[in-house]
Protein backbone atom coordinates (compact mmCIF):
# COMPACT_ATOMS: atom_id res chain seq x y z
CA UNK A 1 0.00 0.00 0.00
CA UNK A 2 1.16 3.51 -0.64
CA UNK A 3 0.38 6.47 0.97
CA UNK A 4 0.63 9.90 -0.92
CA UNK A 5 -0.90 13.35 -0.27
CA UNK A 6 -1.35 15.73 -3.19
CA UNK A 7 2.04 17.10 -4.50
CA UNK A 8 2.09 19.13 -7.93
CA UNK A 9 -0.91 17.34 -8.49
CA UNK A 10 -2.51 18.23 -11.90
CA UNK A 11 -6.31 18.20 -13.11
CA UNK A 12 -6.12 17.09 -16.72
CA UNK A 13 -3.29 14.32 -17.94
CA UNK A 14 -2.51 13.17 -21.65
CA UNK A 15 -2.77 9.80 -22.77
CA UNK A 16 -0.63 7.08 -21.59
CA UNK A 17 -0.45 9.33 -18.07
CA UNK A 18 0.51 6.64 -14.87
CA UNK A 19 -0.26 8.91 -11.63
CA UNK A 20 -1.60 8.35 -8.12
CA UNK A 21 -5.14 9.42 -6.82
CA UNK A 22 -4.61 10.60 -3.37
CA UNK A 23 -8.31 10.32 -2.80
CA UNK A 24 -8.90 6.85 -3.52
CA UNK A 25 -5.06 5.39 -2.78
CA UNK A 26 -5.03 4.05 -6.25
CA UNK A 27 -2.48 4.08 -9.20
CA UNK A 28 -4.22 4.76 -12.51
CA UNK A 29 -3.44 4.80 -16.13
CA UNK A 30 -5.14 7.09 -18.68
CA UNK A 31 -5.94 5.82 -22.15
CA UNK A 32 -9.00 7.85 -22.82
CA UNK A 33 -11.28 10.45 -21.93
CA UNK A 34 -13.16 9.29 -18.18
CA UNK A 35 -16.38 9.98 -17.08
CA UNK A 36 -15.57 13.48 -15.36
CA UNK A 37 -13.65 14.58 -19.06
CA UNK A 38 -15.46 17.63 -20.35
CA UNK A 39 -14.88 17.22 -24.14
CA UNK A 40 -13.57 14.02 -26.41
CA UNK A 41 -10.40 15.57 -26.38
CA UNK A 42 -9.74 15.63 -22.98
CA UNK A 43 -8.34 13.04 -20.06
CA UNK A 44 -9.69 14.62 -16.35
CA UNK A 45 -9.38 12.62 -13.37
CA UNK A 46 -12.01 12.52 -10.94
CA UNK A 47 -10.01 14.75 -8.75
CA UNK A 48 -6.38 16.20 -8.94
CA UNK A 49 -3.33 12.87 -9.36
CA UNK A 50 0.23 13.29 -9.12
CA UNK A 51 1.79 12.24 -12.41
CA UNK A 52 4.46 9.83 -12.16
CA UNK A 53 5.29 8.38 -15.30
CA UNK A 54 4.05 7.58 -18.87
CA UNK A 55 3.29 4.64 -20.73
CA UNK A 56 5.94 3.39 -23.43
CA UNK A 57 3.95 2.23 -26.39
CA UNK A 58 0.31 2.37 -27.20
CA UNK A 59 -1.64 2.43 -24.27
CA UNK A 60 -4.88 2.05 -25.52
CA UNK A 61 -4.33 -1.94 -24.85
CA UNK A 62 -5.27 -1.23 -21.44
CA UNK A 63 -8.66 -0.90 -22.64
CA UNK A 64 -8.61 -4.46 -22.70
CA UNK A 65 -7.78 -5.04 -18.96
CA UNK A 66 -10.80 -6.23 -16.60
CA UNK A 67 -11.72 -4.90 -13.27
CA UNK A 68 -9.85 -7.16 -10.86
CA UNK A 69 -7.11 -8.41 -13.38
CA UNK A 70 -3.56 -8.06 -12.12
CA UNK A 71 -0.95 -6.36 -14.50
CA UNK A 72 2.86 -5.94 -14.21
CA UNK A 73 4.54 -2.33 -14.40
CA UNK A 74 8.18 -1.94 -15.12
CA UNK A 75 10.63 0.89 -15.02
CA UNK A 76 12.17 1.87 -18.09
CA UNK A 77 15.08 4.09 -17.76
Amino acid sequence: PVDMEEENAVETVEKGTIAFWPPGNALCIFWGPTPASRRLDEIRPASPVNILGKIVGDPKIFSKVRSGERIRIELVS
